[in-house]
């Protein structure tokens, strides 16, 4: 699968958004964001109280009574609205984070629970994608794979304790895999990757499912390119930068989405890998710190000043909102309730992400964005620093317990 018009298609879009400081919604002013901090942290006790009381008395969670708790404190401390949460807390999703908690320990019991975590964040955006196909949200075994094989093949290109060549090496033989003409090494983590991709022919049948396994490939290629980004010796310009993470991002919510569909309108296919680069950047923003710690090589990490990474923060918020405008063609009755759910809480991420990352914006920024978040950035840091679960975590966290 040539992804390569894709790259263009969105490069374009990138360079024409402005980097110009966007135009937000609500404004927090300070003492509304000391009202919304108390709210956080006394959801967060009593949560905490909560575990200790059901692991005291060996029980496990009130399954509802945590999600109607759960609802509350997304809408008085987010602002979410009842019809947001109706797509957040949608009943079959929840069903759907147990139900691959459950699967995933079967498959693997040695996986972690931050490894099961970075898996069902792809979980989620899957079932979304099947909200927005008008498609039943379920857990189907291209799913339950899907979003186990990157925990897996990612940990093993981001090892820092593996030369360049034993990637090399895995990768040549992982693509040979997918390409339905080779085998792994006989060891328990590509045993474990080689019955995945089983999963996935069982499901979606080579000859008559040619874009899966395309984008499959399309999706090992670039995570392939990525590892230029990591330790490169080599100079790369700014578009090939570009090139590499816009692929990267793009060719995964698009394999996700032939995961879910198995075929796609060309309309969708191009709207799922432009939201694909959008989450890539916003990851990438999220990720500054850890990626310069690392030497990866990214729009925002790569030797840039801070003004320089003001103009690329505000592009990204730009560049997102033109991207949601293709929400349209997935026409399904939650398409534009679910397009304000991503943008409502892509935006936040970024704005939090960009406030918290200490030394890589400009002060005045960071004082302007936070006017337009809910809990304040020194907050959220002494949050992180405690060790308190964020929201998302707070859902797989009880998934966990089940």
């Amino acid at each position: 699968m040539d992804t390569s018009g894709l790259v263009a298609y969105y490069g374009e879009i990138w360079n024409s958004s402005s980097g110009e400081f966007p135009v937000f919604g609500i404004q927090y002013p300070p003492a509304v964001q000391t009202g919304r901090e108390t709210l956080f942290q006394g959801y967060q006790d009593k949560f905490k109280r909560k575990q200790e009381e059901w692991k005291k008395a060996g029980k496990r969670p009130e399954t509802a009574g945590f999600f109607s708790a759960f609802r509350k404190f997304m809408s008085e401390i987010y602002d979410y609205s009842d019809e947001a949460l109706s797509i957040i807390m949608h009943p079959d999703m929840v069903e759907v984070s147990r139900a691959f908690f459950e699967k995933a320990r079967l498959f693997d019991p040695s996986l972690k629970k931050d490894e099961i975590y970075q898996a069902m964040r792809n979980v989620w955006i899957m079932n979304g994608l099947q909200l927005l196909l008008g498609k039943k949200v379920e857990i189907t075994p291209s799913i339950m794979a899907y979003s186990l094989l990157y925990p897996y093949s990612d940990n093993i290109l981001d090892d820092a304790e593996l030369s360049n060549a034993e990637k090399v090496a895995f990768s040549k033989r992982f693509e040979s895999r997918l390409a339905g003409k080779g085998a792994m090494a006989a060891n328990s983590r590509e045993n474990k990757i080689s019955a995945l991709v089983g999963m996935i022919e069982e499901q979606f049948p080579r000859a008559l499912y040619p874009e899966v396994h395309g984008s499959l490939m399309a999706i090992h290629r670039a995570q392939t390119q990525s590892l230029q980004l990591s330790g490169a010796k080599a100079e790369l310009t700014d578009e090939e930068i570009l090139r590499i993470s816009f692929d990267k991002g793009g060719c995964s919510v698009l394999a996700d989405g032939y995961l879910v569909a198995g075929t796609l309108p060309e309309e969708i296919s191009r709207f799922f890998y432009g939201y694909g680069v959008w989450l890539q950047l916003a990851d990438d923003i999220q990720d500054i710190s850890e990626d310069i710690r690392n030497n990866t090589r990214t729009l925002f990490s790569d030797h840039r000043n801070q003004q320089e990474r003001v103009l690329l923060t505000n592009k990204t918020f730009h560049f997102g909102r033109r991207i949601l405008e293709d929400i349209k063609y997935c026409k399904s009755d939650v398409s534009i309730s679910f397009g304000k759910v991503i943008l409502q809480s892509i935006e936040w991420m970024m704005i939090q992400s960009a406030g918290t990352n200490n030394g890589f914006y400009p002060e005045a920024y960071t004082r302007k964005l936070e006017q337009f978040t809910p809990l304040r950035f020194q907050f959220l840091k002494d949050v992180k620093k405690k060790g308190m679960p964020g929201r998302l975590k707070l859902v797989t966290q009880l998934m966990d317990q089940q």
